[in-house]
């Protein structure tokens, strides 16, 4: 069964690499985030979102199988669109880098993570939830679809790292 809490210091070792291990098996994959890790995410992307608080783990056991990062942070681009409410973030959870373990896909483990999400917002009186996904992430969207979520606006933006990306943007009312 999977358990979900907040990740401390003495899970970095274990978040950081099932990021890189699932970067490294999805690489080569039609449809993936596009992740680059040590480019996006970089470890300390990772060890700010758990310093901060931000970063939830599924735990099957003892075994951490998958990982979310839930803020109020806008990412770049998002205020060049009409979302459904305009509330101030500190009303709105940003999902970021949700990720399945490799070897543990297809075990509903992505949704149950966001059910929890959806359950912390409800506690928490938050109006929405905002994501964006690389363009031709089709599974990914699949599954937010089926969640609930709408397709709100596609922007392009520079990310430094990353040059010129494509995100659809979703989002779900609370």
């Amino acid at each position: 069964m999977l358990k979900i809490r907040k990740a401390n210091k003495n899970d970095i070792d274990t978040v950081t690499n099932l990021y890189e291990e699932l970067i490294n098996a999805i690489k080569d994959n039609e449809y993936t985030p596009q992740w680059d890790y040590g480019v996006y995410p970089k470890d300390e992307t990772i060890i700010k979102a758990i310093e901060q608080e931000e970063l939830y783990v599924g735990v099957i056991g003892s075994e951490i199988v998958s990982s979310i990062v839930i803020n109020h942070k806008a990412n770049a681009g998002y205020d060049q669109v009409k979302w459904k409410t305009d509330d101030d973030y500190e009303n709105i959870y940003v999902v970021h880098l949700v990720a399945v373990k490799n070897g543990h896909g297809n075990k509903g483990i992505a949704k149950k993570m966001l059910s929890y999400v959806f359950d912390l917002a409800k506690e928490n009186s938050i109006k929405s939830i905002r994501l964006s996904i690389i363009e031709n992430n089709l599974p990914a969207e699949k599954v937010y679809k089926k969640l609930g979520f709408e397709y709100i606006d596609t922007i392009t933006i520079r990310k430094d790292d990353r040059g010129l990306k494509t995100f659809n943007l979703y989002e779900k009312l609370i």
